[in-house]
């Protein structure tokens, strides 16, 4: 078993030797827990000029499989891909679309129209809705650091993820680390036995089920030394 950290924020390091972003977050199957995607934020700008045309205020993280992961170094993660390679290959994990809204009765002044009246209106966006495609399975989720984890029973918040550990033999993330405590803050590993699902949501929920004492036993998290 070979175990590996993702953490986010690591610096994603290209074949060539060029840094492409850093990572966002990891896209899990949600049954199996198995890596599917890694995401990477590559920045608006690169070198002075825009990395991903659509301007500011439009997603452009990019999503890469786990296949193309080499080896996880401290600070860095290195993968297959040439710089070029990651700019023309890797694609959008979250891209916007927009759809015309709808008319209920065309030719016809009814209700439906007022929505599209009102956003037509001068600083508007128009007579358009906004909506998402993500590059991923719908049997897919992501993990990201700050989703909040909570305990069943009790319902109560026990932590937050820092991040994710996996084995990169099987690409099954074997644990997370989880950030406890108000004012004094510790790191503990916390085993996927524990996991009953993974919610996607703005910032991710995880639920765990486990005792007090499995809570108390968590062994606090030592960062590795390479």
């Amino acid at each position: 078993m070979n175990i590996r950290d993702l953490d986010e924020g690591d610096d994603v390091i290209s074949s060539d030797g060029h840094k492409v972003g850093k990572l966002s977050r990891v896209v899990v199957n949600e049954k199996s827990l198995k890596l599917t995607h890694l995401v990477i934020d590559p920045g608006l700008l690169h070198d002075g000029e825009s990395l991903w045309k659509g301007g500011w205020g439009t997603p452009h993280e990019r999503v890469v499989p786990i296949g193309v992961l080499e080896r996880r170094d401290t600070g860095e993660i290195r993968i297959t891909m040439s710089g070029d390679e990651f700019a023309h290959l890797s694609v959008k994990y979250d891209e916007i679309h927009w759809k015309r809204m709808t008319d209920d009765q065309p030719g016809k002044l009814d209700k439906s129209d007022i929505a599209p009246f009102l956003s037509s209106l001068p600083g508007g966006y128009g007579p358009y809705v906004a909506f998402d495609v993500m590059a991923k399975a719908p049997d897919e989720v992501d993990i990201k650091d700050g989703s909040s984890v909570w305990r069943l029973k009790p319902h109560e918040k026990v932590g937050e993820v820092d991040h994710v550990i996996f084995d990169e033999d099987t690409a099954k993330v074997t644990a997370l680390v989880i950030e406890r405590g108000v004012v004094f803050h510790q790191n503990v590993i916390l085993p996927v036995r524990f996991i009953v699902e993974v919610v996607e949501g703005l910032q991710g929920v995880v639920r765990v089920n486990m005792s007090d004492e499995d809570l108390d036993a968590l062994a606090a998290y030592i960062p590795p030394s390479n």
